[in-house]
């Protein structure tokens, strides 16, 4: 259990201690209450006359005084009384000539009792709230930066195809009598697949870091691409959450190599297979992709932080 874990759980349980020893005042103080003597004036006035009165507390209230206090007869039994503001000199003077103390005060020193243990718990209470507040609201703005360091990226690649060249796509040799015409490999897929984690990363494109211009790439297996745009994407701390790709073809079928593809690209982006989905489709005959003399790949690569 991590530090804000336990300071939760030591506030949760503080705030239950001061609710239960507030309301153990509380009933306590109604016990009190009810076993006390609660008079009428007229026979309070006759336990003064009788000289059973030990001594009076008179706490003042803006229009009236309770009047708390002890029995003489019969002993340490307590009483209360209210009594109205404009009677109270009165009884005072009466209470004095029986000889009977008399404390007269604002306040109850036994009033803050109540008021702290009121008080002390709903404090806790709150800034228990406000705690679990600005914790709810750091996570929040934590998961907003989460997904504001979420990047995306697209991908677009085109060959022409060529009799008697071998058609290479998502790192598989497919059989087929054609094959794209390229300075690599000619591997759409593959290319697509790296413009959009470039783009994503904010690296540039495929060709400003492989160039046709440069002999070194002449033939060269695209997959490389990939495994160097993975280590780009390494050194600013960035992470493959998925990618989605589209090849375009109208022959031959794609669907039953797929799962090849998707190991060798994950193979080489040092992915999970799960996080590459791959989709084909056709160009229903229109353009040179439909008259079979192109092939073509669209992909969206999504990183994340580190």
């Amino acid at each position: 259990m991590n530090s804000s874990s336990n300071t939760k759980t030591l506030l949760f349980w503080l705030s239950l201690v001061f609710l239960g020893i507030l309301l153990w005042k509380l009933v306590s103080a109604n016990g009190d209450r009810a076993r006390g003597d609660e008079p009428s004036y007229s026979e309070f006035i006759a336990k003064v006359d009788a000289g059973d009165i030990k001594e009076v507390v008179f706490y003042l209230s803006p229009n009236s005084y309770e009047v708390q206090g002890e029995y003489a007869r019969p002993a340490n039994r307590k009483f209360h009384l209210t009594v109205p503001k404009e009677a109270a000199p009165t009884l005072m003077g009466q209470l004095r000539e029986k000889g009977v103390p008399i404390k007269v005060t604002g306040i109850r020193s036994g009033d803050w009792v109540p008021i702290l243990l009121n008080a002390a718990p709903l404090i806790l209470l709150v800034g228990f709230c406000l705690f679990l507040m600005r914790q709810m609201q750091s996570r929040g703005r934590a998961a907003l930066g989460r997904l504001g360091t979420t990047r995306s990226g697209i991908g677009y690649d085109l060959h022409r195809l060529e009799e008697g060249r071998p058609l290479i796509v998502g790192g598989i040799e497919l059989p087929f009598h054609k094959g794209p015409v390229g300075h690599s490999d000619g591997d759409v897929l593959a290319h697509a697949v790296c413009d959009a984690l470039l783009g994503a990363a904010g690296l540039g494109d495929i060709g400003t870091h492989f160039p046709d211009s440069d002999p070194k790439w002449k033939g060269a297996n695209s997959l490389l691409f990939l495994e160097h745009a993975k280590k780009l994407l390494e050194e600013k701390k960035l992470a493959i959450e998925h990618v989605d790709a589209v090849v375009i073809l109208e022959k031959p079928k794609l669907g039953p190599h797929f799962p090849k593809m998707r190991e060798a690209l994950a193979k080489s982006l040092g992915v999970p297979v799960e996080k590459i989905h791959l989709k084909a489709k056709t160009n229903e005959g229109v353009d040179a992709v439909g008259r079979g003399e192109a092939i073509a790949a669209h992909a969206v690569a999504t990183l994340v932080s580190r």
